[in-house]
């Protein structure tokens, strides 16, 4: 583990241990005052420490995660005031009438799932605190997404990936490559640090920090170990991050200018598209799910089924002679 990650998990357990330190009719209190209030700031604090204290991935949870969840909150809230919401008698239809709300806004579905689960745990959180008995998200699911996995975020192709590169400067160069072959994801490039890449071994591999902080070997392809060690040579000085860009927002409007000035489509793949052509290469090369699995660092092959779908997009259909 990094200091930086260190550092900052151990401030975020420090601010949990703090409420959690608390009376229980002091944290209760605290909490009757942020419900009634819908003070953001207070109720992101009992929620951050609850995540901490009971979430699945205690303090080591990733700030990508606190900051959906927060987000969620402020959603929750800014829909709470006029909807006359009241967060300590929220009422039994509470919870399906804010995910209706949200699916009116035509939101994402997995957006619409996220903001539910902060909603939910919000509600888990004011129950730890012994605020409120109340429930109003159980039993409570979004609609079902009608577009299957596939028809989202379609890969780029081989095509799409040479004129990126083409038009691509050198830091543009390493997070297409990164993504494209590396398989990486947005976050991952922005925290990929420049000790985990080891593009001298008789493999060259790079080391990346995943989900649930989970650090595994990712193999690079001989394009990818020339285009990083280019960058390397060129910016000695930079570190200890290999990108000097540092937020998932950095990368998509890098990618999308680069895109602009490719003539390449962006919408619809945006950045993890990349990562859609590095699984779709891998199957149509191997016809073998665990390599992709194992590129990819999926925790179940049950995920690298959708690259199946990408494959076999790009093949003739069976009647076209016919």
């Amino acid at each position: 583990m990094g200091l930086e990650l260190m550092a900052y998990n151990l401030d975020l357990q420090h601010r949990a241990d703090r409420l959690a330190a608390l009376e229980p009719e002091q944290l209760r209190s605290m909490g009757v005052r942020a419900a009634r209030d819908r003070d953001p700031v207070e109720l992101w604090a009992l929620l951050e420490a609850y995540l901490v204290l009971h979430g699945g991935r205690g303090a080591r949870v990733s700030s990508h995660t606190l900051l959906a969840y927060r987000i969620g909150l402020n959603t929750f809230l800014d829909w709470a005031g006029p909807a006359g919401v009241s967060l300590l008698r929220p009422g039994k239809n509470m919870g399906f009438r804010y995910v209706r709300h949200l699916e009116a806004r035509n939101l994402k579905p997995a957006t619409v799932k996220n903001r539910l689960s902060a909603g939910k745990s919000l509600y888990a959180a004011l129950r730890w605190a012994q605020v409120t008995d109340s429930a109003p998200f159980t039993d409570v699911k979004a609609a079902h997404d009608p577009v299957p996995r596939w028809e989202k975020r379609k890969p780029y192709t081989p095509e799409d990936i040479a004129l990126l590169l083409a038009h691509a400067d050198p830091q543009e160069a390493v997070m297409v490559i990164l993504g494209a072959h590396a398989g990486l994801r947005n976050t991952e490039m922005t925290t990929l640090l420049r000790k985990d890449l080891h593009v001298d071994a008789p493999e060259p591999y790079l080391i990346v920090t995943g989900k649930r902080q989970k650090r595994q070997e990712v193999a690079l392809s001989r394009t990818a170990t020339q285009i990083l060690r280019n960058w390397l040579a060129a910016t000695p000085g930079y570190g200890p991050h290999l990108l000097t860009v540092r937020t998932r927002w950095s990368v998509s409007e890098h990618l999308k200018q680069v895109c602009q000035r490719a003539g390449v489509r962006y919408q619809g793949r945006e950045v993890h598209g990349l990562r859609h052509h590095a699984g779709t290469q891998i199957y149509a090369q191997e016809g073998d799910l665990l390599a992709v699995r194992d590129q990819l660092r999926h925790a179940s092959v049950d995920s690298s089924e959708i690259y199946v779908n990408y494959a076999r997009a790009g093949k003739k259909k069976a009647i076209s002679d016919w």
